[in-house]
């Protein structure tokens, strides 16, 4: 038994209809001729949605790369087109593409003259004072205003005041004096 190496790499579906045209590219200036390519892409190329688990062939990656024909005859790779997953009521939003080696293709070379957009957005991103904060910030204010408002349910239930909101009951007792009995 051989151990086959292979490398991985995930892309998010709204980028792999960008990162295949950026695939047919660079195979279409390092890659042998169409009668080989073909084969070595069944072989080596491969993807799958991280959630549902539909694959993908390395043809149906690079047919996403051209353009869209009127009437689309794989249903798969009309989703991904639009970019959802291949899988219809699948709302996954990440695929792993699966590199095997193969003797015709230099998956290495291939994939790092490639700029993948993810390093361009991950940049704007560091650049960008507070991006990766305004979602902690809502998460958080949003935790307080349910812990608040849990704590304020509880208060009603057990008959506490709510200031503003209930006003204090204030009971006026009269001191009878020791020797005095109620009036019937």
């Amino acid at each position: 038994m051989t151990l086959e190496s292979f490398l991985e790499r995930q892309e998010h579906v709204q980028n792999l209809s960008q990162f295949s045209q950026r695939l047919a590219g660079a195979l279409g200036k390092c890659a042998p001729g169409p009668d080989q390519l073909r084969p070595a892409l069944r072989a080596a190329l491969s993807g799958e949605c991280l959630q549902c688990g539909i694959r993908i062939t390395g043809e149906e990656l690079i047919e996403l790369s051209q353009p869209a024909k009127t009437a689309e005859s794989n249903p798969k790779i009309a989703r991904l087109r639009q970019g959802y997953c291949a899988r219809n009521h699948c709302d996954s939003y990440y695929y792993r593409l699966t590199f095997r080696t193969h003797p015709d293709l230099d998956w290495t070379r291939l994939l790092d003259s490639q700029t993948p957009p993810t390093a361009v957005e991950e940049e704007t991103i560091k650049t960008t004072p507070g991006v990766g904060r305004r979602g902690l910030l809502g998460r958080l204010f949003v935790a307080l205003a349910v812990a608040s408002l849990l704590l304020l349910i509880r208060q009603w239930y057990l008959g506490g005041t709510i200031p503003l909101i209930r006003e204090p009951e204030n009971f006026q007792v009269d001191h009878l004096p020791p020797g005095r009995q109620t009036p019937e």
